[in-house]
């Protein structure tokens, strides 16, 4: 009996050292990255599960406020964040959009992470169940936001975020696998953006 309590007691403690490395991994990636790059795959699907698009291409990151996310396929498509403003080029319509960062941050995968903070600042955090190596983490906005309801972030055990999955409010979601680099140089010039010549500029840059 007092072995079982002992190996009990244990596993408990081992649990909760766990649960407190990972969680320490989901601060320092807000605290301490302050720069990422690297690929993704991402897929899209509606409310009944239905895959609706596959895409894939390039992400960079510089904290704080600017990203680069650059769809190769299907649609070849960029979203660019420079502090100020995001910008949505699509190539293929040959049109640009573009919003103050502040109407726009809540509107895209990656302009969740670009600012600096703890997340428990901004969001109510869960842990959830550990899966392939990966611990996941459930993240719901403090302040109600009309773009999602609920992002699910999984890292690996050495703080890389791997997952990132976004439900919105209309019962969509969109699951991001990433392989990336963190804290690695990148030139400002990823992050400055001139609409080209000829293009269809919709809204107004600050």
């Amino acid at each position: 009996m007092r072995k079982q309590l002992i190996t009990a007691l244990l596993l408990t403690s081992m649990s909760q050292l766990a649960f407190a490395d990972a969680r320490q991994n989901l601060d320092n990636f807000f605290t301490k990255v302050n720069s990422m790059k690297g690929n993704f795959t991402q897929r899209a699907f509606n409310k009944k599960g239905q895959v609706t698009q596959n895409s894939s291409g390039l992400i960079y990151l510089s904290r704080p406020g600017k990203f680069r996310w650059i769809y190769k396929t299907p649609d070849p498509q960029e979203i660019i964040g420079d502090g100020r403003n995001v910008w949505v080029w699509d190539k293929e319509l040959d049109q640009v959009t573009v919003k103050p960062t502040s109407q726009a941050v809540s509107t895209t995968p990656i302009a969740i992470l670009t600012r600096k903070d703890p997340p428990g600042a901004r969001f109510h955090i869960k842990a959830l169940p550990k899966k392939g190596g990966i611990d996941w983490f459930q993240l719901i906005p403090k302040k109600a936001s009309r773009d999602f309801k609920r992002i699910d972030l999984g890292f690996d055990a050495r703080g890389g975020m791997r997952n990132m999955v976004m439900y919105d409010q209309l019962g969509q979601r969109t699951e991001v696998t990433m392989n990336t680099q963190n804290n690695v140089p990148i030139s400002g010039s990823t992050f400055y953006f001139q609409p080209p010549k000829g293009v269809d500029v919709i809204g107004k840059a600050r």
